[in-house]
């Protein structure tokens, strides 16, 4: 690698490091799957043998080793292990048990287009919302606007989200009288699922907004404030700059550690968000989630983990790649 050129050295390695990321968060999930005190298949065994008590020991022996063929828990723990590396990256998560035969790979691929929706819609307007009101109310001299939403903010933010998101149904329901969008598509065009899709949004976007904006707007009015009175900042006071130029050296030197935030939140959006998603009845992979653990479904359960672990691997793979173009104060190797 010594006659590389240094961009693309640094490159190879970021993409070496993701895919470590990735086989350590495999190697977890593969030990903490078999270190559960239960497995689908003995389950799935004992809820068919309640239907079928006349079977024979040896039809029952014959059915354990076959769903433990189907689910990969036959042969040694090192066998197993590999399997399980190999089966996943190839995207073969097995059969889901809560909802046998069905591929468990075919379950998540059809809510992940819902999730990815609405937590891409969720992610991007709260932070746009949130550091542009930030750096506006640290820069701003209309201060009891700003302490108003200070204090809004200051109120709302440590309340625990379920409490949030169940006051907002209530007050979307019941005080606005909001309808839940349901319904299946079948037999729809793309353009009509595509608007039925955000119809159904609205509701739980509006939960997801009322409560993450907060965040990112207390944490950019902190680095706003910070950095207003920064030596660079007062010299263009001093110079005459116009308040969009100060707004905007603010904005944009405040803005890296918010962008990290933006992308490790896109990352975690393949686990989607159980509770609006079962407050709303909305059909992603957070319900998914809440199925799984319900029903011991680990096959289902763990790939969904999988997908958050690829999510956030690529996505700090992405921001390591991107972040000289946000912050000039950091080069690329070799510049």
């Amino acid at each position: 690698m010594k006659s590389l050129h240094p961009l693309a050295k640094y490159i190879i390695i970021r993409v070496i490091r993701m895919f470590v990321t990735i086989w350590i968060g495999l190697t977890i999930v593969f030990i903490i799957s078999r270190a559960m005190p239960f497995n689908p298949a003995d389950i799935l065994v004992s809820r068919l043998l309640s239907y079928a008590m006349s079977m024979r020991p040896e039809e029952i022996a014959t059915m354990r080793n076959t769903l433990y063929e189907i689910f990969g828990l036959s042969g040694s723990p090192i066998e197993q292990y590999f399997r399980f590396i190999r089966n996943y990256l190839t995207g073969n998560l097995g059969p889901s048990f809560a909802y046998f035969p069905t591929p468990a790979i075919s379950i998540i691929m059809n809510a992940l287009p819902w999730t990815i929706l609405l937590l891409l819609l969720a992610s991007i307007t709260t932070w746009l919302i949130g550091n542009i009101l930030g750096a506006l109310t640290a820069l701003t001299k209309r201060r009891k606007l700003a302490r108003t939403l200070e204090v809004i903010a200051l109120g709302l933010n440590p309340i625990p989200f379920a409490i949030l998101a169940t006051a907002y149904l209530i007050l979307y329901v019941l005080v606005l009288k909001g309808s839940i969008a349901t319904g299946t598509f079948v037999g729809a065009s793309w353009y009509q699922i595509m608007i039925m899709a955000l119809q159904r949004s609205i509701a739980p976007l509006g939960a997801l907004i009322l409560w993450g904006w907060m965040g990112n707007f207390l944490s950019m009015h902190n680095l706003a404030i910070k950095l207003k009175n920064e030596d660079f900042i007062q010299f263009a006071r001093l110079r005459g700059a116009p308040s969009r130029t100060i707004f905007q050296y603010v904005f944009r030197n405040s803005l890296a550690p918010q962008f990290t935030y933006l992308l490790l939140s896109l990352g975690m959006m393949f686990t989607g968000n159980a509770l609006v998603e079962y407050l709303f009845s909305y059909p992603g992979i957070g319900i998914l989630l809440v199925v799984s653990v319900i029903n011991a479904d680990y096959n289902l359960m763990l790939g969904i983990t999988y997908l958050s672990i690829v999510g956030v691997a690529i996505a700090t793979f992405i921001l390591d790649l991107i972040y000289p173009l946000i912050d000039p104060r950091i080069r690329y190797p070799g510049q």
